[in-house]
């Protein structure tokens, strides 16, 4: 095993985001869920949370509502750690 194996066989992502919010909970570190474009291109925060349209591609924040007493469900979420409040 080589240097480049050995540092990426220890700095190893989690599998679940469960597991993660449970190993940064002891720490007092919280995090945000912050919708996002399903191209990867906006995030839907700020001044840009009521929007219900990418400004780029066009494409819809919410996925289609199927059923009476829905709510809508944005397409694609990011977890944001905030870290820096605590330093």
């Amino acid at each position: 095993m080589n240097g480049r194996e050995a540092f990426y066989l220890k700095n190893r992502l989690k599998e679940n985001f469960y597991i993660v919010k449970s190993m940064m909970k002891p720490f007092g570190l919280g995090y945000q869920k912050i919708n996002m474009c399903p191209n990867f291109c906006m995030l839907y925060n700020l001044e840009n949370a009521e929007l219900t349209k990418c400004m780029t591609y066009g494409h819809s924040h919410y996925k289609p509502i199927i059923g009476v007493g829905k709510t809508l469900a944005a397409y694609k979420k990011l977890g944001y750690f905030l870290i820096t409040s605590t330093l």
